[in-house]
């Protein structure tokens, strides 16, 4: 833990190039010769033309104030509004086919016998509800159950009016 503290660290990172502070004054006294010369050139190598900056605004001027070209759009409002009633028109297509296919398949046998059982329709009224097509032997089955002769007896004797067949 000492080892890692300030004051036992021997080395601080900082490294000055050697002769550093022996060599200063030498450089310094170039620089300040080097800046004397620059002083002393009369003309700079840098010039302007006379009357440069007086006729500046002019041309400028001249330049802001050229009639701007038309700009030719590359895409069209219009053609984008096209573009986007078709896109719109093929999605609500395409989602009223795909939605209209399982209306068909949603109901289910245990649904229709369901509503046949808890309404009290009449054999002329299921009639109307059944076309020949639906009648074939292949697509209707009906189950029979197994009957016993004693629970068909007993049916018979507690359900049965006898004096109604004996009339």
């Amino acid at each position: 833990m000492k080892k890692n503290k300030i004051h036992n660290i021997s080395a601080t990172g900082f490294k000055v190039p050697d002769n550093y502070f022996e060599s200063f004054d030498a450089k310094l006294n170039e620089r300040i010769k080097d800046q004397d010369l620059i002083e002393g050139i009369k003309t700079p190598g840098f010039t302007i033309p006379n009357n440069y900056f007086e006729g500046v605004d002019n041309q400028v001027f001249k330049k802001l104030q050229e009639e701007e070209k038309p700009v030719i759009q590359l895409f069209n409002r219009r053609s984008y509004l096209v573009v986007a009633s078709l896109a719109a028109s093929i999605i609500f297509l395409f989602s009223i086919f795909i939605n209209g296919e399982s209306n068909d398949e949603s109901l289910s046998i245990d649904m229709v016998e369901a509503y046949l059982e808890n309404r009290d329709l009449s054999s002329y009224e299921l009639a109307q509800l059944l076309s020949d097509a639906d009648l074939l032997e292949e697509n209707f089955t009906i189950a029979t159950p197994q009957y016993d002769q004693e629970n068909l007896e007993d049916y018979l004797l507690e359900n049965v009016d006898l004096e109604h067949f004996i009339d």
